[in-house]
């Protein structure tokens, strides 16, 4: 018996070596990005730089968010790393060193080269330059030549373009404040152009006290006039217009000085005729703050100006310490919408505006969006972009687009969100976020369409935006002279780019290691493929030159949901 069990064990065991034999375990795969940080501007090595890969779906979209770092790893003292990994796919490879700009492998604004690793090259070796950090720093004085303190810092880069582009060239990077030497800094810069400027109210003037709601009898107009003053908005090297500011060039490693002297100049003063305070129940009365905005200086981010408010009789609302400009005038209400008006304040003179009309030469836009799934609750809103100076405006009551800013069906004007409130002029309607779901053409009540556009010209107007959904995908891989390109900037062009009824956005993107772009979230219609390598610098404004890149394009005719894999051969800058 014992014989038996023992001739069946073995013919067992025998039988589970030849089933796993059918089914052999594959030797695991070394998956490995190795190489050397070097200065991108002397080529020497950056010793023991701290490097943090992340896997990611590659290139989802421009601004793209990555998934929280696995694990770091530091380089030796020659600055060369081996970084094991634990899988194949397009990883980001950040990197960092005191001294050094922290940035992603061959990073351009926020686009950057994924390292790519597949079964069959699961390894990869790689020369990641960084840029020594850069810096500017400088002084603000005043008339006497004194430290003007906790002045407002602005630091605005310079952002690379794409063809058709209607967006302000430049964006905030980041604000700072004066110490009490006047000093600022701004450090840690990566290689680029920058604008800077000024904000700031002289220590002594009226407008230095705290927004209050004094009684009418203590109002700002017995102040002193000799302290009734301001600073201009100032950019360096000390002019008042976005026009005429110097743009800093950074090159890596620059420590650049922008000193700034302020002139302090009478204030302005604007009378608000404030509308019936809101009822919120049991008769109490909500009082109202005003604020306002300044909008001619065209760089979203900044523009909500410092000011000294009052009471004054009849009702009457005074707002002091003002420098000459446009303000956009906003009056919340608990129940509707806010109101708002547009002001242009020119020095030497109060102006006036008066709410209790009911007509603030504005015009009140509500919108309305069909064609939409219902069961599509992904956030979605609008913008409309002024055609001439590219600045953004959003729905009352908000800004980049939030959950619920638009509703379907019958438009109401209690639905905060729905309501724009702008100037007469023309704008672009842009529809952001929602998915999948694009426009495909506007109707309009007191208003005049074109394409894209609305002419907008008072009172109030209804846009019904009609939409569809079905986005696209465009796949591919960038080669030169045989060989996988790396770093090149992939644009998918519209084909009537200056037709206002046609697409006007422009995907982009940069290849990885191995070439591959992804550009996603295409609107459905007809385009021009280009890569251009490394071509970061191309100035895509100029139409002769647009025309040359595209000329050597790729065209495509994109239906919706199409995803589209398509090679192409990269320019050369």
């Amino acid at each position: 018996m014992i014989n038996r069990l023992r001739s069946l064990g073995g013919i067992l065991a025998c039988s589970a070596l030849l089933g796993g034999i059918g089914h052999a375990v594959e030797p695991s795969i070394d998956y490995r990005i190795t190489g050397v940080v070097i200065n991108s501007l002397t080529g020497a090595p950056v010793p023991h730089c701290h490097l943090s890969p992340s896997l990611t779906q590659q290139q989802r979209r421009v601004g793209r968010q990555f998934p929280a770092l696995t694990e770091s790893f530091d380089a030796d003292g020659q600055g060369r790393f081996s970084i094991p990994l634990p899988s194949a796919g397009a990883w980001r490879l950040m990197a960092s060193a005191p001294g050094y700009v922290s940035q992603a492998y061959d990073q351009h604004d926020n686009f950057s080269s994924a390292v790519v690793l597949t079964r069959s090259a699961p390894s990869i070796n790689l020369v990641f330059r960084l840029p020594p950090e850069a810096g500017i720093r400088g002084a603000v004085l005043d008339e006497a030549g004194e430290a003007v303190r906790n002045a407002r810092v602005g630091l605005l880069t310079q952002q690379s373009s794409g063809p058709g582009q209607r967006t302000v060239p430049f964006q905030v990077r980041s604000f700072t404040q004066t110490d009490d030497r006047g000093m600022y800094e701004f450090a840690n810069l990566p290689p680029s152009k920058y604008r800077i400027l000024v904000e700031a109210k002289p220590w002594y003037a009226n407008v230095s006290q705290q927004r209050r709601f004094p009684s009418p009898s203590s109002n700002q107009a017995t102040a002193d006039p000799s302290l009734d003053v301001t600073y201009q908005l100032t950019w360096y090297p000390g002019v008042n217009d976005a026009a005429d500011a110097e743009t800093v060039a950074l090159n890596a490693g620059d420590d650049k000085r922008a000193d700034f002297h302020l002139v302090p100049i009478p204030a302005i003063h604007l009378q608000i005729v404030m509308p019936t305070p809101s009822d919120q129940g049991g008769n109490r009365s909500v009082p109202a703050f005003p604020t306002l905005e300044r909008v001619d200086i065209g760089i979203p981010g900044i523009g909500f100006t410092q000011s000294t408010i009052s009471n004054l009789p009849q009702g009457q609302i005074d707002v002091g310490g003002l420098a000459p400009g446009q303000y956009r005038v906003r009056i919340p209400e608990q129940n509707s919408e806010a109101k708002t008006a547009m002001v242009d304040v020119s020095s030497g003179r109060a102006q006036m505006v008066d709410f209790s009309s009911g007509s603030s030469g504005m015009v009140s836009v509500t919108v309305n969006v069909d064609g939409r799934d219902d069961d599509d609750d992904r956030p979605f809103g609008v913008e409309l972009v002024d055609a001439e100076t590219g600045q953004r405006f959003f729905p009352m009551g908000g800004g980049p687009p939030m959950p619920g800013n638009i509703r379907r069906g019958r438009p109401s004007r209690q639905r905060q969100g729905t309501i724009f409130q702008v100037s007469p002029g023309r704008y672009e309607v842009s529809l952001a976020g929602g998915g999948e779901t694009y426009l495909t053409g506007i109707s309009a009540q007191h208003a005049q369409v074109s394409g894209r556009l609305v002419t907008l010209s008072g009172g109030e107007a209804v846009l019904t935006l009609h939409t569809a959904s079905g986005r696209a995908t465009v796949t591919g891989i960038a080669s030169g002279n045989g060989s996988p390109t790396v770093g090149a900037m992939v644009l998918l062009v519209p084909a009537g780019l200056d037709d206002p009824g046609s697409i006007t956005t422009t995907v982009r993107d940069q290849t990885n290691t191995d070439g591959s772009f992804e550009l996603p979230n295409v609107i459905p219609g007809q385009y021009i493929l280009i890569a251009v390598d490394h071509g970061w610098g191309v100035n895509w404004n100029d139409p002769s030159t647009l025309r040359n890149y595209l000329t050597q394009g790729i065209p495509l005719d994109i239906s919706p949901n199409a995803s589209l894999k398509q090679n192409i051969n990269a320019q050369a800058p």
